[in-house]
């Protein structure tokens, strides 16, 4: 009996100590993987954090992409509004609608019928536009130089050529589109 007893102390030990000696080293393993877990998700949410930034910068571009375009859409309509009634305004010889849409560098002479444009501290001359229709008359183009400074790109077509028409305009402090000068080739 005291051999079984002195045999299952021994047991009863050597089990003890085998437990103990595992726990003691997986416990280190654990925290061990805690902490690299800890900083993968650390890792991550930073990741996160740079991906939402980005997300929100994208939209925050994409929203000042589509507002400058609106903007320009709306620059586009009102200049060519204002070049289809110069035109007309031109050929009815309407001089009060010429100078109440025309910036302080226009000129209109009554006496020649032509438009002075004060441009690069030279004076363009050019002679009112006649036959011009919407039948020959061509947009070649939409460039807005800055916010307040637009040049419009048309064109005169004929059976034997065309002729460039760049009606030049910019934006008043009351925000209203303005005939800034016009020049042509034909």
């Amino acid at each position: 009996m005291r051999k079984s007893r002195i045999l299952f102390i021994s047991m009863f030990a050597l089990f003890l100590t085998a437990c103990s000696s595992s726990d003691d080293a997986s416990l280190p393993d654990v925290q061990q993987r805690e902490r690299k877990d800890a900083i993968d998700i650390e890792q991550v949410q930073k990741e996160n954090e740079l991906l939402k930034e980005q997300v929100r910068n994208n939209r925050k571009e994409k929203d000042e992409k589509k507002a400058k375009e609106q903007e320009e859409v709306e620059s586009l309509r009102e200049t060519l509004n204002i070049t289809f009634k110069l035109m007309a305004a031109m050929q009815s010889k309407d001089y009060a609608y010429l100078e109440s849409v025309s910036s302080p560098n226009i000129e209109i002479s009554q006496q020649s019928n032509v438009i002075i444009s004060k441009r690069d501290q030279v004076d363009y001359e050019v002679p009112f536009l006649q036959n011009v229709s919407l039948n020959n008359l061509e947009y070649r183009g939409f460039n807005p130089l800055d916010s307040d400074r637009v040049i419009l790109h048309m064109a005169t077509v004929w059976s034997d050529g065309n002729g460039a028409l760049d009606l030049y305009f910019i934006r008043s402090e009351e925000g209203n589109w303005l005939f800034d000068g016009l020049l042509t080739n034909g």
